[in-house]
């Protein structure tokens, strides 16, 4: 089979297409035909050198596809079943790949397939920072810093969806597409007083933070009351340590989590914003598009030449 490999750490320039063999499955894990793959800073940081396995490796995490043969069969898959899932932070820029059962889901029906590769790895972790670390619910407010990006953009829509009131920073040309999402109030965090403006919002401090990029930290501790939680899946180093308690945690991958979450991809009060498509070839370009930063929801390579073809707007 075709993938994208990484032979040598560096720029994008070190994305190159090569072959491999085709993945068997172990006991419990399900070969997908990989159809459409997301694009996350998490590649782009494994390419730079943070990867820690043998080179050459197969960068990805996220994946829409379909099973392949008789493989999903153990959990009641059947061939040609389309799923998305994350299983692990490899393996994914490739034509096919493997993935436990417990990562995957079904793709809901409210859900296109090229969308559904840019979903798994970050709305799991905006959904499980916001329930498992900040235990947000109905009537509570969250602050959520960066969120027009791939991480953000999900978490406002899922502590919309539990009740809560959203109060996000972005760029000034992301405000309305987060007041769209759901956002109750939107700061621009490229002026050096947007903390105090979220204190005022927010009658004297953010009690909840879901921090999703490391250049809003400080902004974040100072936007915070006294005593709040940050949650953030982001490594970095942490301002503020002495009046505001910071927590640090990585998303899950979590099929049942999918599953959860599933009705409101149906009922339309939640979807994936999709900046751009590219053919699985130009994963260099997407990748140095990434590491730009400020892009409005995620980026998606297309793998497979039928979907290609049938979407207009790769």
């Amino acid at each position: 089979m075709q993938v994208i490999k990484v032979s040598r750490f560096g720029d994008p320039d070190v994305l190159q297409v090569g072959e491999a063999d085709l993945p068997r499955p172990r006991s419990g894990e399900v070969l997908v035909r990989v159809l459409a793959a997301g694009v996350g800073p998490w590649d782009a940081s494994l390419r730079r050198g943070g990867y820690t396995g043998s080179l050459p490796y197969v960068p990805g995490g996220e994946f829409a596809g379909v099973v392949e043969g008789d493989t999903g069969d153990e959990g009641g898959l059947h061939d040609g079943a389309e799923v998305y899932g994350y299983p692990g932070l490899t393996g994914c820029y490739a034509q096919y790949v493997t993935c436990p059962v417990e990562q995957l889901a079904p793709i809901p029906a409210g859900l296109p397939m090229v969308d559904a590769a840019a979903a798994p790895i970050d709305l799991l972790t905006a959904e499980q920072g916001l329930t498992d670390v900040l235990g947000i619910g109905a009537g509570d407010r969250v602050l959520i810093t960066a969120g027009a990006g791939g991480l953000g953009h999900f978490a406002v829509q899922v502590a919309r969806i539990l009740g809560a009131s959203v109060v996000a920073t972005a760029s000034p040309q992301h405000h309305e597409f987060l007041h769209r999402l759901g956002a109750v109030e939107v700061v621009d965090h490229t002026k050096p007083g947007w903390p105090d403006q979220v204190r005022e919002l927010t009658d004297g401090g953010a009690e909840h933070v879901l921090a999703c990029a490391a250049p809003t930290f400080g902004g974040a501790a100072r936007a915070a009351r006294d005593g709040a939680l940050i949650a953030t899946p982001v490594q970095g180093d942490y301002p503020g340590g002495e009046r505001v308690r910071w927590q640090h945690y990585n998303g899950q991958p979590r099929g049942s989590r999918l599953i959860r979450m599933a009705p409101y991809f149906d009922d339309g009060s939640l979807t994936v914003t999709v900046q751009a498509r590219y053919w699985w070839y130009d994963a260099p370009e997407a990748h140095r598009v990434a590491e730009e930063g400020h892009t409005e929801g995620k980026l998606v390579l297309i793998v497979d030449e039928d979907l290609a073809a049938t979407d207009e707007t790769s």
